[in-house]
């Protein structure tokens, strides 16, 4: 209601006419004129309780204030792999997530899920970067080359990767697990370094 009485602009003196129409005599259904009828206007038209200044000044708070509460949520982070990826066995995108032993991309079923669901693997950034540079025929990967060539990766049993191009064409590749020491990170090591030495004065 307040918003309503600061937007009159009968306050002023003046009056815009039409602003309203009524869209056929059937309906009878009033609607808001955007442009299709002409509107009018009537100055000094009756004795005016602000100043058309005021008005203006108003209506310039209003959307300054507009602007400040009303801002539009933060863009989504996307990777290079993001909605490139697809689960043979769900049809699900995968995800890009942060674990213990770095940064793997996994089903959204499996991540969501559980394995009973969707028995997919996840796969490690590093490895898939590497596995498309080579598909790409790069020495190094970049979300550009990737892009511009790659319509879809296919994730399938087996660690295979189909590479599915903009032209129509397939490459298929089998990445490797990495070992276990190799998915390891220097806290981790260094915990395992210690239990070592704990378990060696134990026995000792």
């Amino acid at each position: 209601m307040v918003s309503k009485i600061l937007s009159n602009y009968t306050y002023t003196g003046n009056l815009l006419l039409q602003k309203t129409f009524r869209e056929n005599h059937i309906t009878k259904k009033t609607v808001i004129n955007h442009g299709e009828l002409p509107k009018y206007h009537a100055e000094d038209a009756h004795d005016a309780i602000i100043s058309i200044e005021t008005f203006h000044a108003v209506q310039t708070e209003k959307a300054r204030r507009a602007a400040q509460f009303n801002k539009k949520p933060a863009p989504r982070t996307t990777y290079p792999f993001t909605s490139l990826l697809v689960c043979d066995i769900c049809g699900k995108n995968y995800r890009r997530k942060t674990t213990k032993t770095g940064i793997v991309w996994v089903c959204g079923t499996f991540n969501t899920l559980g394995k009973s669901v969707c028995a997919s693997k996840q796969i490690p950034e590093a490895t898939l970067q590497q596995v498309t540079a080579e598909v790409l025929g790069v020495k190094a990967f970049t979300r550009e080359q990737l892009h511009s060539q790659v319509q879809s990766i296919r994730v399938c049993n087996g660690n295979i990767l189909v590479f599915c191009f903009k032209d129509g064409s397939e490459v298929t590749r089998t990445w490797k697990d990495r070992s276990r020491a190799e998915g390891w990170t220097d806290e981790m090591k260094e915990a395992a370094r210690r239990k070592t030495l704990e378990r060696s004065k134990h026995n000792a």
